[in-house]
């Protein structure tokens, strides 16, 4: 059983000029881990996911659309007073995202069931939005059960703006239950604006926070890993894109899937492992996450993913 936690939201998705009187937007139930969540469901992976929703029409359209999903939803809690979020995100010429979002979730606060963890092989959590003052102790929570049952923890940072102290503050109290992260090169400029801007140095920098697997995506030039001592370095796959929205979270169920498949389910055995598969593991999530950009929308489409299935599964 994969475990991912993270927001949900519906995303109103656009290309509007700027000199046009009206908006036109194509709605969608999208969450960075929630995508990563459908993916690996799609593939055949136990998932569950831990979040919530409003107690309003968005919110139980939303849990209906993640049980189509094949999603367990059994930990997603109708909070109420609440009304479920949204996102604008507009595509410019070149397919890439420009989010707004649109948050109210007054005093409540994110409360996870413990039960959630139970049989978790891997736990995956990340975005801004666990860094929000009213999240931290429910994730905390549930850390600390992965931790006390040698659950691995992968986390993706995926920041929409540069972090300040605070973010680091908290990131310094997560970085120890991590085993595997995963961050863009977007993330690693942002989060280390005054380094090289190269993709060695921002790797140098992230393998600094002294996670075990360090992972840096950079788009059309594929993918670096760090893992004690060595860097692995895999190519892109060539695709037209026809936008970028998901990627990074199709990428990030990839390495989920690549992993749980070396059988890699305890941070014991990541820690002992000789690595020598994570190149193929590169691949896969890179090749993954290729064939969700040939298409617009966060998800690869169904004769293309069973492609890949059958060939990394």
């Amino acid at each position: 059983m994969v475990v991912l936690t993270g927001e949900i939201f519906v995303e109103m998705l656009g290309r509007n000029p700027i000199d046009h009187a009206t908006l036109n937007y194509v709605g969608a139930l999208r969450g960075a881990a929630l995508d990563a969540a459908t993916t690996l469901a799609r593939v055949g992976v136990p998932t569950r996911f831990v979040g919530e929703v409003g107690q309003d029409f968005l919110g139980r359209w939303a849990l209906a659309r993640i049980a189509e999903r094949r999603v367990e939803t059994r930990f997603i809690r109708e909070v109420p007073g609440i009304a479920t979020p949204l996102c604008l995100v507009e595509l410019d010429e070149q397919g890439e995202p420009r989010h707004s979002f649109y948050r109210s979730y007054g005093t409540s606060l994110f409360e996870p069931d413990s039960a959630a963890m139970a049989r978790a092989k891997w736990f995956h959590f990340g975005s801004p939005s666990s860094f929000q003052p009213r999240n931290i102790p429910g994730i905390q929570k549930l850390l600390e059960i992965a931790l006390e049952h040698d659950v691995p923890v992968s986390f993706d940072p995926n920041l929409h703006t540069p972090p300040d102290e605070a973010y680091w503050e908290q990131l310094r109290r997560y970085l120890p239950y991590i085993s595997v992260l995963k961050a863009s090169l977007d993330d690693a400029r942002k989060l280390f604006p005054l380094a090289r801007a190269e993709p060695q140095g921002l790797l140098e920098r992230l393998v600094e926070l002294g996670v075990p697997i360090t992972v840096l995506t950079l788009g059309e030039q594929g993918a670096w890993a760090a893992f004690r001592t060595r860097v692995y370095r895999v190519p892109a796959v060539r695709v037209r894109v026809a936008d970028t929205v998901g990627a990074g979270d199709a990428f990030t169920a990839g390495l989920i899937y690549s992993f749980l498949k070396q059988e890699l389910t305890s941070r014991l055995e990541l820690l002992a492992w000789d690595g020598a598969q994570l190149p193929v593991i590169l691949a896969a999530s890179c090749h993954l996450a290729a064939i969700t950009c040939a298409v617009e929308g966060a998800y690869p489409p169904e004769g293309p993913l069973n492609a890949w299935w059958e060939r990394f599964g």
